[in-house]
């Protein structure tokens, strides 16, 4: 197949955008529209080794995902990218990813090869739901160490007004007067939700107490935080160095002494 050949069957296999940029000997840029989330797009390069036509990234692909400051190393990420690269064929020499021509076929190649990447690249949204599971798996550690038993329910819900748990409060902690509500918040989509929970609770027109225990407040968008801060009673920026401050907020709502 001559290079026209081989572009066409790359735009009928994959999109009609694709083109193939000559640089240097039997090698060529494959210009395609597929990018990173940060608009950066995936390197993909057409070369003959050796008589032999290959895809590379020429190692882009995991340099990229090592700005994320993540570990690669490290076992989950590992694990994706090393299934990955089996699954689709591919070949990993030191981080660079590359794979073999089989039969001529460029257009099913170039749509492997690109969805591989895709996938790979996907790795790191592993770290920030890892980060966050961990972050709410510690503040459901953190009360059940500093809540008795028999006062703690987590996901609670209105049994009556709500018997769908469309809005649930991830912590009510049952106190002598009114119940304290509490919100983990890691980001601006949780804030937003807890916002709106919270101003559907203030319509069943029961009494409690609110208090929310964000990740990391700094990463709130301004108006998001403005919005729930109006509803919401007491907020800790972040847990690890805010625990004996919360401790004593929730032994304050435990004994009764706010009402």
């Amino acid at each position: 197949m001559n290079t026209i050949d081989i572009q066409r069957d790359f735009q009928k296999k994959v999109c009609e955008e694709v083109q193939l940029l000559p640089e240097g000997l039997m090698r060529y840029i494959v210009d395609h529209p597929f990018t990173f989330d940060d608009g950066d797009h995936y390197i993909v390069v057409l070369r003959n080794v050796a008589g032999e036509w290959e895809l590379s990234d020429e190692g882009h692909t995991i340099m990229h995902l090592s700005y994320e400051d993540i570990d690669l190393k490290k076992g989950g990420y590992k694990e994706i990218i090393s299934n990955t690269v089996s699954a689709f064929g591919l070949m990993n020499r030191e981080g660079e990813l590359t794979l073999s021509i089989p039969e001529m076929r460029f257009g099913d190649a170039l749509f492997s090869f690109i969805q591989a990447l895709v996938k790979i690249s996907d790795v790191k949204y592993l770290e920030r739901e890892r980060v966050r599971s961990l972050f709410m798996e510690e503040f459901r550690g953190f009360l059940t160490e500093k809540v008795p038993e028999h006062r703690l329910k987590f996901e609670y819900h209105h049994p009556q007004r709500d018997p769908s748990r469309v809005y649930p409060i991830d912590c009510c902690v049952e106190t002598r007067t009114k119940p304290l509500f509490i919100f983990g918040i890691i980001n601006d989509s949780k804030c937003q939700t807890a916002t709106n929970i919270i101003y559907w609770w203030e319509k069943q027109e029961e009494l409690f107490n609110v208090m929310a225990i964000h990740e990391n407040m700094e990463e709130i968008n301004s108006k998001i935080l403005a919005r729930f801060s109006d509803v919401c009673g007491k907020q800790f920026s972040n847990l690890p160095t805010n625990r004996d401050r919360i401790t004593s907020f929730i032994e304050e709502n435990l004994n009764g002494d706010r009402q």
